[in-house]
């Protein structure tokens, strides 16, 4: 990003998902971006691109439409891979998407999880893993144990899902980029998923108050 005037557009177009895109969708970002370290990445034994250390997560307090906390990721969708101003071709912004995730209360392990999970999408993308496909809506990723470290919690999937409650997409200068929604399921709810669909096991949790925030510490619905 030697190009002074790129490099300015650049930072241009990531000032505006924050400071406009986000506060539309999300309200007050809180204190700050927490910002991934080496360590997200060091666990899955790769080095990162000295950018992403600049990518991280919002952790979003309640505001007069939401009750809950929000945590977002940010740096996902940075048009890493253009070298001049301008739409991707596309359509979609860098890798095209965020990542959130919603609590009850404020949650200590959201941070972490979204930080994990968004370096482990930047190192699909520059095909790391070769036979590893980036996050879709209708996806369900298993955690290998419990969402929450400091406790056995039930949650131990996501749900890659649109939301309902927000809009599901925003547009910046380089392209469009939507916003996967996570929602944790157990290990029963999942498998109800399997037998059916995941628009069965959807409406179950939206029945059961477990949608569209994860609560770690609820009991399976099945």
């Amino acid at each position: 990003m030697s190009d002074p005037a790129f490099a300015q557009w650049f930072e241009a177009v990531w000032s505006d998902r924050e400071d406009r895109a986000f506060k539309e969708l999300f309200g007050d970002l809180g204190k700050g971006v927490y910002t991934a370290g080496p360590s997200a990445y060091q666990r899955y034994g790769k080095q990162p691109h000295p950018g992403w250390l600049n990518h991280g997560v919002f952790a979003c307090p309640p505001n007069p439409t939401r009750t809950t906390w929000l945590y977002v990721t940010s740096g996902l969708s940075n048009p890493w891979n253009l070298d001049q101003p301008g739409q991707d071709p596309s359509g979609f912004s860098g890798l095209g998407f965020e990542l959130a995730i919603e609590t009850p209360q404020p949650a200590s392990w959201a941070v972490q999880l979204l930080h994990n999970l968004m370096a482990y999408q930047l190192l699909v993308a520059v095909g790391t893993y070769e036979d590893q496909d980036l996050l879709e809506y209708g996806n369900r990723v298993p955690l290998g144990g419990s969402i929450a470290p400091e406790f056995d919690s039930a949650i131990r999937w996501l749900l890659v899902e649109p939301p309902k409650h927000y809009p599901a997409s925003f547009q910046l200068a380089s392209g469009r980029v939507d916003v996967f929604h996570l929602v944790g399921a157990t290990d029963a709810e999942v498998e109800l998923a399997r037998q059916t669909d995941q628009d069965m096991l959807v409406a179950l949790l939206r029945t059961g108050g477990a949608w569209p925030h994860t609560d770690a510490a609820r009991k399976s619905l099945r």
